[in-house]
């Protein structure tokens, strides 16, 4: 489990620089625009999520399943990278062609005609991106972590310094489309020199070995599943965007901040166990696979639980203090995502994916999108604009209970052997009880920034204590926190 633990940790450390650079992005862009033009940047946001998502048509997560499948296959595996690059390369160019020509409908079905000029060089952005979305993937495959995580982190902070540079020098929305493009294009190409290096170069790969109708077969229903679950998860926004004013939307997307704990922590985690459970899923050894499933809710928790406790208590100081009073109103949206966060501890969708069963995954994720889009309807008559956010979190649990029945049949496991409840509400009881020195600390100051970090910090505190009391915390943890401790301390002393 260590080997798996370090190999998550680093996706982590990636993805943590990632979207804690991109969490911080939209604090700095309300600074900057006005709530007009924020809210058109947040729709193109919207534009680039939806057709990213279901245009990539699940091949980055089909090599996962592929890579040891075509292994013992001359050149199989330079094959399938290269096979995955065409046919998401010739996704990307029918994506921005169709953004393009429909710019005008877009924005109209919007109520924004600031999109119209915007969207067909967006869509460009878009294209490049779908591009190189495999690049990933394939480096996991690869066991070649390191190289992944850099130059991701690379690409993240020259993109990001690029659009506040720009917005230092007093530019406006269309330069951070033309960064956006100009960051899209050398994210290709640097992702393309390093797949055309190594033992599974492109260069390596042959016409006659190439299975992409096998490879769509099984990545098909994932981008099914991956298209309904978007469309799902923006229909809230959806609606909004369609519904009210970009300033109402601004309001909104700013309150429908989803805490990155799913793409920073669980995602990493995903990853690792779809390159890792295959194996044992085809030697039968399901004690193992609920073994490692069980231990990857545990640490989650340990992160998730004490976010939400945290946050929760904070909700209002943590809007304003970081996005301005103008942002008040998008307290009572915020409060509501934060129901979403007990659900990024669990790692449900892996199971089916790595069984081979990923038409499961398309029958839950069109249950919950059902859900979602009559729920959202009519909560929006009846709720008004905190609606859709609302109905969003209801269909997310009727999908997660869903997957939760799925994974116990496969794994042919009870719920309890499945969910480490006893370390759970240990963590539960740790993250409460921090809330005394987070508001003891917070209270030390007056000025807004400094007592929400204060508040962090005692929580922070608090939490490791009464974690270490109420022996939330395993003996594996508390050795890799003296681990990291030593490491930490010997190059602070250098």
């Amino acid at each position: 489990m260590s080997s798996l633990t370090n190999k998550a940790g680093l996706l982590i450390a990636a993805n943590f620089l990632k979207y804690a650079i991109g969490f911080i992005l939209p604090m700095v862009l309300v600074r900057f625009l006005s709530q007009d033009d924020y809210g058109t940047y947040q729709q193109l946001s919207l534009v680039s999520s939806a057709a990213t998502g279901i245009m990539v048509l699940g091949l980055p997560t089909s090599v996962y399943f592929f890579y040891h499948r075509v292994e013992h296959l001359e050149r199989g595996r330079p094959t399938l990278i290269a096979q995955t690059q065409i046919m998401l390369l010739a996704s990307g160019i029918i994506t921005a062609t169709a953004i393009a020509v429909l710019a005008g409908r877009i924005a109209g079905r919007m109520s924004n005609p600031e999109l119209v000029p915007l969207l067909p060089p967006y869509a460009v952005y878009i294209g490049f991106f779908i591009a190189g979305e495999h690049f990933m993937h394939v480096m996991i495959s690869q066991n070649r972590y390191g190289l992944a995580v850099g130059l991701e982190a690379i690409e993240t902070v020259f993109r990001v310094a690029l659009m506040v540079g720009l917005l230092l020098l007093g530019l406006a929305l269309p330069a951070l489309v033309a960064a956006l493009i100009l960051s899209a294009v050398l994210r290709l190409l640097g992702r393309s020199f390093w797949l055309w290096r190594g033992k599974d170069s492109v260069r390596e790969a042959r016409w006659e070995r190439r299975f992409p109708i096998e490879q769509l077969s099984y990545s098909i229903p994932l981008a099914a599943t991956t298209c309904i679950g978007l469309l799902g998860s923006l229909i809230d926004r959806g609606i909004v965007a369609m519904n009210f004013t970009p300033v109402d939307y601004a309001i909104y997307t700013v309150g429908a901040l989803e805490i990155p704990l799913d793409v920073i922590f669980q995602s990493s985690v995903l990853n690792v166990l779809r390159a890792s459970l295959p194996p044992l899923v085809q030697a039968g050894n399901n004690a193992e696979i609920i073994r490692i499933w069980r231990e990857s809710v545990r640490k989650l928790g340990l992160v998730v639980i004490p976010s939400l406790v945290f946050l929760s208590f904070n909700s209002h100081k943590f809007i304003t203090v970081l996005f301005t009073a103008r942002y008040a109103q998008s307290v009572s949206v915020f409060q509501i995502y934060l129901c979403l966060l007990p659900l990024h501890m669990l790692v449900l969708s892996v199971v089916p994916q790595v069984y081979g069963r990923t038409r499961l995954n398309l029958y839950v994720t069109a249950v919950t999108v059902v859900t979602n889009t009559v729920l959202s309807l009519l909560l929006l008559k009846w709720v008004g604009i905190l609606g859709p956010a609302m109905a969003l979190v209801i269909s997310y649990y009727v999908g997660s209970s869903l997957y939760v029945v799925v994974t116990m049949r496969l794994l042919k496991a009870r719920l309890f052997e499945l969910l480490p409840a006893n370390q759970i509400l240990r963590t539960v009881v740790a993250s409460v009880a921090s809330l005394g020195p987070a508001l003891l600390a917070g209270n030390l100051s007056g000025n807004g920034l400094l007592s929400l970090m204060l508040s962090g910090l005692g929580f922070g505190v608090g939490y490791v204590a009464f974690g270490l009391l109420f022996r939330g915390f395993t003996d594996w943890d508390v050795a890799v926190g003296r681990r990291m401790l030593v490491s930490l301390s010997s190059r602070l002393a250098r």
